[in-house]
Parts: structure tokens; sequence; C-alpha cells
């Protein structure tokens, strides 16, 4: 047995020992148990150690606002179609009320900045069936909007890939905020360069920030999740959710914000798999 082999086999014990809830069990868990790895409506908290983003480099960010008089960012998303938004499960569950979605809830489209572009109304929305918060999995969603969204150099559909994505793969990811830990937050759309891991080297990172900060985290599935790491003072931040992971040689989407460890503290972050979910997503797209 290999030296990475044997390292698997120990942390995958390891990691049972942390008795990760089942999901008959999570479903007597409080939801709070898993807020530290997301929380979309923390405005004070974005991409960390990220540059400005060029203007026009990233077409198909959205920005999920609502608000009567002060509007106030909840998450990221990506355009993937003319009517079609593609974001994380989560961020819908954070713009309804009592099972109502807000009725200011708007979709902001074509800027850098997160409320200098068109507001767009959503019509309807979609979550996976088998989106379960306790357990952070099945995190993806879609938003249609009630008119087409006007495209234009500044706004485009980003396509998707159903690749099956391994590790080392070149990507990046663009947000709203802060451009240090403890920062100012930034208006500006920020982006961050990165690299996947294997699924093997995914589940030895994130026992080992498990240990690192006594943390139970959500079990890996590498089939439905893609995980990058980077240095600590990088990496997503909680209101970067719902925001598109890209390969960087095509510009495809390969994955979602969905979840992480506290913010840049050089531990993984996680993403929902595009390519899992080709035949739901080719059922709801418009």
């Amino acid at each position: 047995m290999d030296y990475k082999a044997g390292l698997l086999v120990f942390i995958t014990l390891l990691i049972g020992s942390f008795a990760f809830p089942t999901l008959e069990e999570a479903a007597f868990y409080d939801e709070d148990d898993v807020s530290m790895f997301f929380d979309q409506t923390d405005v004070n908290a974005r991409i960390v150690g990220g540059t400005p983003a060029a203007i026009g480099g990233h077409p198909h960010m959205v920005a999920m606002t609502s608000g009567a008089v002060v509007r106030s960012f909840h998450c990221g998303a990506s355009l993937i179609s003319q009517r079609t938004v593609l974001t994380a499960a989560h961020c819908i569950d954070a713009v309804f009320r009592e099972g109502v979605i807000l009725s200011t809830f708007r979709l902001n489209i074509g800027s850098n900045l997160w409320n200098g572009g068109t507001d767009y109304e959503v019509a309807r929305n979609y979550t996976h069936p088998n989106w379960y918060r306790p357990t952070i999995k099945e995190d993806i969603g879609i938003l249609i909007t009630a008119t087409e969204v006007a495209l234009s150099s500044a706004v485009q559909p980003v396509p998707l890939t159903y690749d099956y994505i391994g590790g080392e793969v070149e990507a990046v990811i663009a947000g709203w905020g802060r451009v240090r830990a403890g920062g100012a937050i930034s208006r500006q759309l920020l982006e961050l360069r990165t690299k996947t891991l294997d699924g093997a080297d995914c589940m030895i990172h994130v026992a080992r920030a498990s240990i690192n900060l006594n943390s139970n985290a959500p079990h890996i599935d590498s089939r439905c999740e893609i995980c990058t790491l980077h240095s600590p003072g990088l990496g997503n931040c909680n209101g970067d959710s719902g925001s598109a992971l890209r390969r960087v040689t095509d510009g495809h989407q390969i994955g979602i914000v969905s979840w992480g460890f506290p913010c840049a503290l050089g531990a993984p972050d996680m993403f929902v798999r595009v390519s899992y979910y080709q035949d739901w997503l080719t059922s709801v797209i418009v």
C-alpha cells in the first residue's frame, strides 16, 4: 500500500470517529449545526484575497438582492440562458419568508457592482428535490426570470460543461466582497484563481481542517461535489454562495459555490459538481 492510499484509509477511519450524521440522524439536528459552513445572508463576508475583476470579464455574474429602500446582497448566481439563472439551493431558501419569496427580490445583472446592473423579477424557482440542508447535499437551484435578459458585451450566459472534473484543473471564481480578511467590503466584483483537488485529496484536507478547526464538517461526496484548496488568506467566503466555478481553459462552468470552512483559513472550499446534475438541469432550463 503506497503512502497516499494508506493515509486515505487512516483519514477515512478518523472521519468516522467524528460521527457525521446519516440522513435520518440529521433530521434531528438543529439547522444551525451547519451554519458555520454557509451563511449567505451575512453581507460582511465575501471572497478573501481576490483581485478586482476586469470589466466584462464575468458577464454571466448575477447578484441576488432584495430591499424596498436599502438593497441587500444575498448570493451570487450565474446566467445560463436568457431566462435561466443557476445558483445554490440554500441561496433560494434565503429569499423566502414563510414559504413566499420576498416581494422585493430581484436579480441584478450586467455590472461589476452588485447593484449597478439591470434588475429582473423572478417568475418561478426550483430547488433540487433531494436538497437537504443539514448535510448540505444536492445544493443546487434554478431561478427563471419573468422576462428575457437582454444580452450585450456585459451580459452573456455561461456555458455548462458536463465533463467529469478531476484534480489539478485550473479554475476561477468571482464574487462580491472583501479584499482581505477583516477588511472593508468591496462593492466591486472580485476574482480568485484556484485549482481543483481530486476526491481522495479532498477527503484528506477536509479531515485535517475538521481537526484543526474543531468542527464536524459534512461528509464529502466526490460524485456530486468539487473541492478546491487555497493557502491561508485566500478563498471563498460565505457571501459567495451560488457563484460559478469556471474552468480557465474554456470558461465553462464546472461548479457552484456551496459550503466551506470559516473564511480563508487554508481549508478546502466545496462546490456543487454541475456534471452530476445534467439530467435535472436539462429538465428545468428554459
